[in-house]
């Protein structure tokens, strides 16, 4: 007798479908997008805020998590962009630094929109959403700068006592992803829980949260495959490093707006 296929469970069919139904990839589209135009604006107050700190070496720690992350050639340009403006802090002026401040919180509002489409919920009004974004905004990049001191003293305890582990490939691996899954882990949580146009609980946001972060720890492990192939591709190469990040920027974003529809189907379930 033929066996049929089995069909995927219900807890991965439905949320896909709903996925789907909620137009996904153009939600992560627009996510991408702005996340592009935020990222000069973000890197700069991050290593604004630790140049103000003296963590000089938090600094060049941050840059390398982001090169972890994303593809380096893209982040390095992005890197000196931000010293060119950082180095012209004073032209720039208060009025274009309240602009970056502007610009960075783009991405915060595009998640919220996309957020409340996958909920079937209406955005907040102009100043609230803006008030939302810009909360979250301090709150990430004081969690960053505190996570960042916290990592750079314990390299240099594990330096001190332990001057030999860091030379160790699997240590410093293991290092590496506790901190990036720590980190997007408590940016997923936040976003969530924050950027929703409902009340939601840390438990129900969790499910989603723990997911993607899962998902987006495995896309950082397949990085360097898709470096490797985007090479391969004459249009990736002629339009240079913006267009590779903008991909994978969208790759990322796909897993995010999925995590929402998982915390959506299990709260109606």
């Amino acid at each position: 007798m033929r066996h049929l296929p089995q069909r995927p469970p219900a807890w991965l069919r439905e949320p896909l479908s709903a996925f789907f139904t909620a137009r996904g990839p153009h939600l992560a589209a627009m996510i991408a997008y702005f996340a592009l135009m935020s990222l000069v604006p973000l890197v700069f107050l991050s290593l604004s805020l630790l140049g103000l700190a003296g963590q000089v070496r938090a600094s060049s720690f941050l840059v390398t998590e982001l090169e972890h992350a994303f593809p380096g050639s893209s982040i390095k340009s992005i890197v000196k962009v931000v010293n060119t403006v950082h180095n012209n802090a004073a032209v720039l002026g208060v009025v274009g630094g309240l602009g970056l401040l502007w610009s960075s919180l783009s991405l915060f509002s595009a998640l919220e929109s996309a957020f409340n489409v996958v909920w079937g919920l209406p955005n907040r009004s102009f100043l609230r959403g803006k008030a939302r974004a810009l909360a979250l905004l301090a709150i990430s990049l004081v969690t960053l700068f505190v996570a960042l001191l916290v990592g750079s003293l314990g390299v240099e305890a594990i330096r001190r006592f332990a001057p030999g582990a860091l030379g160790s490939q699997p240590v410093a691996y293991f290092l590496s992803i506790l901190g990036s899954t720590g980190g997007v882990l408590a940016f997923l949580l936040a976003s969530y829980r924050t950027l929703t146009n409902t009340r939601l609980t840390w438990r129900e946001v969790m499910p989603g949260a723990v997911a993607a972060t899962v998902l987006l720890e495995a896309t950082f492990q397949v990085l360097p495959v898709y470096l490797r192939l985007s090479t391969d591709v004459v249009a990736l190469q002629v339009l240079g490093g913006p267009v590779v990040l903008l991909v994978w920027l969208y790759v990322m974003s796909n897993v995010i707006v999925l995590g929402a529809e998982l915390n959506r189907w299990l709260k109606a379930a």
